[in-house]
């Protein structure tokens, strides 16, 4: 059965960008100097970037972006198909310091073995199953062997199945309500959430060397402390982080040969 029709670029307006993506308050404050946590995690797995060729799968606001050139990256590429992520990505570089353009990830416009690492982050949960295959069958093309896919994704499929519904339950005694399906939250633009397993059987599907990890970013810092602590040790301790992590991480490889 064909995957229903992809999300249109319209939904990602300026709003969504500079209102409701986390980190949205670091980035109007330093245009995109200072980092949230879940990039600053996705970096230290990325190691050294000097010298490097990056691309930035779903690039958005382009903090990455900021963030490689100061690093030493020679040739670094943010891709987006939404405009408003394009307009706000083009303000945080100089001219000369990188590219920015409007790509379909399912069909990259570049040449094969054209980078040695990749960013795919907050991406994978905005496309369709067929969609992602397609996208990590691109980067595997477009990266050098031994080249890397550094990919950050959230929620958790397993928080949203079993972890949201105690949360819910826990919030309904304390007077607070929310809604049944934890997608009514937020603007409804994710369609694939995923889980460790997931990830992985979908990333060596595509050729790579997979290594799918959970690890919290969240502080928790607008519950109360009594719930703060708690769910950090639900996010952090196994055998509960299975269900309550809502940070999924990959490096994923191209093999030499």
């Amino acid at each position: 059965m064909p995957d229903p029709k992809p999300i249109p670029p319209e939904a990602y307006d300026a709003d969504y960008f500079l209102r409701e993506c986390e980190g949205h308050e670091a980035f109007l404050r330093t245009k995109g100097r200072e980092l949230p946590a879940r990039l600053e995690s996705a970096l230290a797995l990325a190691g050294d970037l000097a010298g490097l060729r990056v691309l930035d799968l779903g690039c958005g606001r382009g903090e990455l972006l900021r963030y490689c050139v100061d690093q030493g990256s020679v040739a670094v590429t943010g891709a987006d198909y939404a405009s408003a992520a394009l307009g706000l990505a083009v303000q945080v570089l100089d001219p000369g310091e990188g590219l920015v353009m409007r790509a379909d990830v399912e069909r990259l416009p570049f040449q094969d073995a054209s980078y040695d690492l990749a960013f795919s982050l907050d991406l994978v949960e905005h496309l369709y199953p067929q969609q992602l295959d397609h996208m990590f069958a691109e980067t595997w093309r477009v990266l050098a062997p031994g080249g890397r896919l550094i990919v950050h994704t959230m929620p958790s499929i397993w928080y949203y199945r079993y972890g949201y519904p105690l949360y819910r339950f826990v919030q309904r005694l304390r007077g607070v309500r929310l809604p049944r399906d934890p997608r009514d939250r937020h603007r409804r633009v994710h369609v694939n959430e995923q889980s460790v397993l997931m990830l992985r059987k979908s990333l060596r599907r595509a050729g790579f060397d997979a290594d799918v990890r959970l690890s919290n970013t969240h502080d928790f810092a607008d519950q109360t402390p009594t719930m703060r602590r708690l769910s950090m040790f639900l996010a952090t301790a196994y055998p509960f982080k299975w269900i309550f992590c809502n940070d999924l991480y990959a490096i994923a490889t191209k093999p030499l040969n």
